[in-house]
């Protein structure tokens, strides 16, 4: 039984939020809104993701993002998810940042300055700017764990005392305010924490709270009225670094670096997910768009008829010009092991006319066969002038098939000038599962995928 009206208004908020966003993702894209939303919702296909429960696109603002390791830049050392907050997100070995260049710090052996001559130590060296930790009085009896070191070297330090002064009051009011508002539900954040608070302080709940003593710091004395030399030494500490020699400041530890693993945020289906190792840059599951959907491309040259890649017939590039009619060559690659239905439409546009010649044609599947047949009959169907004047066109507005890719042609007719002429064009691809196929077991008929996406061509100035 919920005590509180905060926690299921919160919740309501969350779903309606989440039933929004589900509704924005999977609602197709109209020609009026894509005007508007053109420059937020376009991305390269290099960086848009492909959920294959939803068979849908997911650009980088539709994933979730997670950590699926952490590991230090600077000495690649793989860094249990555990210890990482209580290393403070930092490397824990011998991994320091110089103050001066910021260069990368080695610990190196010299005669120690302090007690009797001729004993040896450890210190940091920069071997850029020739800064070591001696100049700011470091110095080590040993080469390794110089972390911990330090750390029980500044354990006397006012900003460690006033660190954990602050960290043992919170807690104390963490555990009486757990106690008396939150009850069994746990404290995971401050945001969260302070929301309780609040929540706790609408149902007056807060006399436990209140009745705390408020802070004291621990580098003011019991008066109030004077301050110690701890606090001024803490003071001191918060000088920015660029005032003052930089010479005096103290190296800090290399932070730590992660890898993401991304998620889809309908259906939390994992579309990307690397290696944990921080050495190791391979993924073991990557469903990137471009495996999905066809790429397109303006080839500048194609083969010629009954030619393989030795003769190529350049492809003349018309200028722009406005009420005449100049030909567009673009080229569609598959990248399925199944045919694909590809549809091209053109979206509404001011600038200027387009003409799709082949709205509807049929990619063949992808075959890696392809790139080592030196039989395979490439089929020219026509050039971009051959097909304009009507002479030597086997299907109208294909100008070249090869493979897996066709290339066709786009009539467009500026209406005015512009210094960047851009064509919407609505494409609809279908293809049937190929991983239906793989399973024996499934007698079933296959399942036919259909995805629906904007691309925008740009063509350049129009005079």
């Amino acid at each position: 039984m919920r005590t509180t009206d905060a926690p299921v208004k919160a919740s309501k908020q969350k779903r309606e939020f989440a039933e929004l966003a589900e509704e924005e993702c999977r609602a197709p894209l109209d020609i009026s809104t894509q005007k508007q939303l053109a420059v937020l919702r376009t991305w390269p296909i290099e960086k848009l993701y492909y959920c294959d429960d939803c068979s849908e696109v997911r650009c980088p603002h539709c994933v979730i993002e997670e950590p699926a390791g952490y590991h230090c830049p600077n000495c690649t050392f793989d860094v249990p998810t555990a210890s990482v907050r209580s290393e403070k997100n930092s490397c824990a070995r011998n991994c320091f940042h110089c103050p001066v260049c910021t260069h990368v710090l080695v610990v190196v052996v010299v005669e120690s300055t302090q007690g009797d001559g001729g004993q040896s130590c450890s210190v940091l060296s920069c071997a850029v700017c020739m800064w070591d930790s001696r100049e700011i009085g470091w110095e080590f009896e040993t080469s390794t764990g110089i972390s911990a070191q330090i750390e029980r070297m500044r354990a006397g330090g006012p900003a460690v005392k006033e660190y954990a002064s602050l960290l043992d009051y919170w807690r104390t009011v963490q555990r009486t305010a757990s106690a008396t508002a939150v009850g069994s539900h746990g404290l995971t954040s401050s945001a969260s924490f302070k929301h309780r608070l609040t929540s706790a302080g609408l149902h007056g709940n807060t006399t436990s709270v209140d009745s705390l003593p408020p802070y004291k710091a621990a580098c003011y004395v019991d008066s109030g009225a004077e301050l110690t030399e701890d606090f001024k030494a803490l003071e001191d500490a918060n000088i920015i670094p660029f005032n003052g020699d930089p010479r005096t400041k103290e190296p800090q530890r290399v932070r730590l670096h992660m890898k993401l693993s991304r998620r889809c945020r309908m259906c939390h289906h994992i579309l990307i997910k690397p290696e944990s190792k921080a050495h190791n840059s391979r993924f073991k599951i990557q469903l990137l768009a471009a495996n999905f959907l066809p790429t397109i491309t303006f080839p500048n040259s194609l083969p010629a008829s009954k030619a393989r890649g030795s003769l190529l017939e350049h492809i003349n590039t018309t200028p722009l010009r406005v009420g005449s009619t100049a030909p567009v060559v673009l080229r569609f690659t598959n990248p399925l092991y199944t045919e694909m239905d590809v549809s091209v439409d053109v979206g509404e546009l001011d600038a200027a006319q387009t003409d799709v010649l082949a709205p509807r044609f049929t990619l063949p599947p992808f075959a890696e066969l392809w790139e080592y047949d030196e039989d395979e009959d490439d089929s020219s169907l026509a050039s971009p002038s051959a097909s304009s004047s009507g002479r030597g066109s086997v299907k109208r507005g294909i100008i070249h098939q090869h493979g897996n890719q066709i290339a066709i042609q786009l009539d467009v007719t500026p209406r005015a000038q512009t210094q960047k002429l851009t064509i919407p064009l609505c494409i609809t691809c279908t293809h049937l599962d190929d991983m239906a196929e793989m399973d024996t077991s499934d007698t079933s008929t296959p399942r036919r995928i259909v995805n629906t996406f904007w691309a925008y061509v740009s063509l350049g100035t129009v005079n």
